[in-house]
């Protein structure tokens, strides 16, 4: 049985050093018992040491490289959907700012068996609270190393993978604007009274999982400790943050030290508006390895 961990990437080779770094860790520390296959897409202009890091990467993978600069949603959309037509069941979305916890694998290993009517098995939530042990059923959906069931992605994403969606911001928000018309009776719809903007890949899955729980009762399983690590303090939509060094080794040592606080990384993003950094918590090295999902 093959899946897929699709790996977006661009010009931020120090975060995705130490993305491969942890995924590999991971890997290491449990196998989940599919063939995962990696599949980058690299966006036009990927710096070399970019290219590098993809070249040497140890596991089963395949590129798609980018002849002209897509731009986020294009991008991404489109490597859903390549990475899809290859994978039996689901995909990984691993971008290049995102460390897994060593549990990462064990914790969707654990999930994925578990007979759960899903859209999307999350490792992530904003609180960060409560026992390691369980879950709960939500519907938000973040970019943040999620695993995307594949009838979830066929029957209510890769319908809006069109030119019309991706390459036009007036349709899109005619498309999400649409959404919040046909839902906005119902409270499971979270942008039923904020209905335009959020439209980039993210936002539109995030809007997407609302619907396919409308309509199918498929849920988000998410956590209440994360098994992931946001580190992308800049990027498309915080541009105010750069790595000091003069070499990619002494940013890559410095980037190092700047995740253990993310005070640091709040200060150095200047995008005070997003609230999604958050270092590991020593309860996972406390994890037994169970998980129990919380009544509703």
């Amino acid at each position: 049985m093959n899946n897929v961990i699709l790996r977006p990437v661009f010009d931020r080779p120090e975060m995705l050093y130490l993305s491969l770094e942890y995924e590999k860790a991971a890997r290491e520390y449990f196998s989940l018992k599919d063939e995962l296959v990696t599949v980058f897409i690299i966006e036009h202009g990927s710096p070399d040491k970019t290219l590098e890091l993809v070249d040497n990467y140890p596991y089963t993978s395949t590129k798609i490289k980018r002849k002209e600069k897509f731009g986020l949603s294009k991008n991404i959309l489109l490597g859903m959907r390549d990475a899809f037509d290859i994978s039996d069941n689901y995909v990984i979305h691993l971008e290049d700012d995102i460390l897994l916890h060593k549990t990462y694998f064990q914790y969707m290993d654990i999930l994925l068996n578990m007979g759960l009517n899903y859209s999307v098995l999350s490792p992530f939530n904003k609180k960060d609270e409560g026992s390691v042990n369980d879950i709960y059923k939500g519907h938000h959906y973040a970019a943040l190393a999620p695993l995307i069931d594949k009838g979830f992605f066929e029957d209510y994403v890769e319908p809006c993978i069109t030119p019309v969606y991706y390459e036009n911001y007036a349709s899109r928000d005619r498309f999400v604007r649409a959404l919040a018309k046909k839902y906005q009776d119902n409270e499971l719809y979270k942008y039923r009274n904020n209905p335009g903007g959020h439209n980039e890949q993210a936002g539109l899955i995030n809007k997407l999982v609302d619907v396919s729980l409308i309509e199918e009762e498929k849920w988000v399983i998410q956590p209440f400790i994360n098994r992931q690590q946001h580190i992308g303090y800049f990027g498309k939509n915080r541009p105010g943050g750069k790595i000091p060094g003069k070499s990619f080794e002494d940013r890559l040592k410095n980037l190092r030290e700047i995740i253990k606080d993310p005070n640091r990384m709040y200060q150095l993003s200047a995008a005070k508006q997003y609230n999604d950094y958050l270092a590991f918590s020593p309860k996972l090295e406390e994890w037994n390895g169970t998980l129990y999902l919380k009544k509703d």
